[in-house]
């Protein structure tokens, strides 16, 4: 019975331990990232724009805004009728950076929006 009681106490040690370990993994500022869809200077809406693994769907102003961790990212910027771009970053701690991706003429509605 003891045997079984130490094991407990064990187990909830390691596990305790590990979830510390991750949770202390990054303690510093994450960077902040503003992506933007243009076509000839117009913001596009309904873009999806993709850092890493991470995603997000733009609204009117065709912009997404992503917390990441400094390390080097993968952006592209895929418009529903087709029109695609992508470019790399490179993110510092605590760094605050603007991107616009252009998807060219190709990504405008009839309407210009």
């Amino acid at each position: 019975m003891l045997k079984k009681i130490l094991a407990g106490f064990l187990g909830v040690a390691l596990v305790a331990g590990i979830g510390m370990t991750k949770a202390q993994a990054y303690q510093g500022k994450p960077a902040k990232l503003w992506v933007t869809a243009i076509a000839i200077g117009t913001p596009i809406e309904g873009a999806e724009i993709k850092v890493g693994d991470n995603t997000c769907t733009t609204g009117k102003n065709g912009t997404c805004v992503f917390e990441l961790k400094p390390g080097r990212y993968e952006i592209s910027v895929h418009e529903h009728g087709g029109a695609k771009a992508h470019t790399e970053v490179t993110l510092e701690e605590k760094d605050i950076r603007f991107i616009s991706l252009d998807l060219g003429a190709s990504a405008l509605h009839a309407s210009g929006h």
